[in-house]
């Protein structure tokens, strides 16, 4: 078969649905948005026969149709469900969607044994990796191929846990953690922040990076004003100015608690500022830290607080806040592990500030925090943070685009009030593949088109009703 599109646009497949653009190709397969937000994978008769006698795929759920005189076998994803090359998308922009991946290429590798995962195709409705090439064995390893697919097409190796948080924010710490457990591979030792399971009885914890200069300029987060305002006044000016608010009584900033639904963009402005800042950040979740046993949990919870007072200041990020804190009344599992763990934290978060370690929590569930913990002078701030608004989405677009070759009439505005009440993770995304749709069109700036397309590929959002904007308390 030639290289031109093998399906019209306007094909219509067999229920029904509508090819639309090609998204990308290989030599023996192509990849088709359709009209239903989804994707259409067509491949040659060699390779479909070639799944067939391996027992990869099973005889009917393709159809067959003809181009140029030669069979081509097409399948048809339900919308919301992904086809993806692994090498050029499309990629996850979603916890869920990772999860299913993750899970699919294990059960690939399981099944097949190694196999080119470079040029691989992923079809999520199978929960299958697919090779489509054997000539060779290829270069890209599972580490190597499941961090580039999940960071949106980045050299970065899935074992390199910060830096697939920097360019995945969709995801928190716990689930790469999960993603490695489940490609059996280890956590880079340079990139460790925080005691795995394998390194549980360790001595010591590692800082996920050493300290970095910090950045020039005035801190910015973009889309997020009432936040930036927030970290400005409370946490920066007053690290700035240490001294002068320690001889007015002011001490060193307290615990903050970012608390709204998920997506909302808690893990992507902490981030922002402690980057800004440039400090060591150590990370305790439920995943990495969280034992049956009575004592390990609190030891470790104990081990991370001391390890960041060692690196003063530092910063301590609590993601899932509410899986170690919730009410003491009605917390599930082991009593005597959840009163322990409560009990440490109500120790060390108010040493913590005395030690110059800044805290930050993290959760969707703020009614089952325990209350003691939210006190003041355990927690000094509780800062609702919700989903973006169509000013706060535009000025995020705007933020992100300034340093990328874009022509002048972008869709901004009817852009941001499509995309209002999406997760931060989108946003950032759709600016990515729009430029990763730019390069495959051969051209050097991303237009309206491609913003516009990259948009149309993005999942139907939740219909229900979200609140937006911030409330500081």
């Amino acid at each position: 078969m030639d290289e031109n599109r093998w399906l019209p646009a306007d094909h219509t497949l067999a229920d029904g649905n509508h090819i639309r653009s090609l998204y990308v190709r290989g030599t023996s397969w192509q990849l088709y948005t359709t009209g239903e937000d989804g994707y259409a994978l067509a491949v040659s008769d060699e390779l479909y026969h070639r799944w067939l006698s391996l027992g990869w795929v099973e005889a009917g759920l393709f159809e067959t149709t003809e181009t140029a005189g030669k069979p081509v076998h097409v399948l048809n994803s339900r919308a919301g469900s992904q086809i993806a090359s692994l090498a050029y998308g499309p990629y996850p922009h979603q916890r869920s969607q990772a999860l299913s991946f993750v899970k699919a290429l294990r059960r690939s590798l399981e099944r097949m044994g190694q196999f080119r995962l470079e040029s691989a195709i992923y079809i999520e409705r199978f929960s299958l990796v697919l090779a489509t090439a054997w000539e060779g064995t290829g270069s890209a390893s599972v580490n190597q191929a499941a961090g580039k697919h999940l960071t949106g097409g980045l050299d970065v190796p899935l074992s390199s846990v910060s830096l697939v948080l920097q360019y995945a924010p969709y995801l928190t710490e716990s689930d790469v953690n999960q993603f490695l457990d489940r490609l059996h591979l280890s956590r880079d030792e340079g990139a460790a922040g925080i005691l795995t399971d394998g390194a549980a009885e360790a001595a010591t914890v590692k800082s996920p990076r050493d300290r970095q200069p910090r950045k020039n300029g005035p801190f910015c987060l973009p889309g997020r004003p009432a936040l930036e305002k927030f970290f400005r006044e409370e946490i920066i000016e007053i690290v700035d100015h240490e001294e002068e608010y320690k001889r007015l009584g002011v001490g060193f900033p307290g615990g903050t608690v970012l608390y709204g639904p998920p997506g909302c963009g808690k893990t992507y402005a902490v981030q922002q500022l402690t980057d800004y800042l440039g400090w060591p950040v150590y990370y305790i979740d439920s995943g990495s830290i969280g034992s049956k046993y009575i004592h390990e949990t609190s030891r470790k919870i104990s081990e991370i607080f001391d390890q960041a007072a060692e690196n003063a200041p530092s910063v301590v990020v609590i993601d899932e806040f509410e899986a170690f804190l919730s009410s003491r009344e009605g917390s599930m599992g082991s009593r005597e592990v959840h009163l322990e763990e409560v009990a440490e934290f109500l120790r060390k978060i108010p040493q913590a500030q005395e030690k110059r370690v800044l805290v930050f929590g993290m959760t969707n569930l703020l009614d089952v925090v325990d209350h003691a913990i939210l006190r003041r002078g355990r927690i000094d701030h509780m800062i609702e943070v919700g989903m973006p608004s169509a000013e706060e989405i535009k000025a995020l677009l705007e933020s992100l685009l300034q340093n990328i070759p874009a022509s002048d009439d972008l869709p901004l505005e009817q852009l941001s009030h499509e995309l209002t009440g999406r997760p931060i993770s989108d946003i950032s995304f759709l600016v990515r593949d729009a430029a990763r749709r730019t390069v495959r069109a051969g051209k050097d700036r991303i237009c309206a088109e491609a913003l516009l397309e990259s948009a149309k590929a993005l999942p139907q959002k939740d219909k229900k009703e979200r609140r937006i904007g911030f409330g500081v308390g």
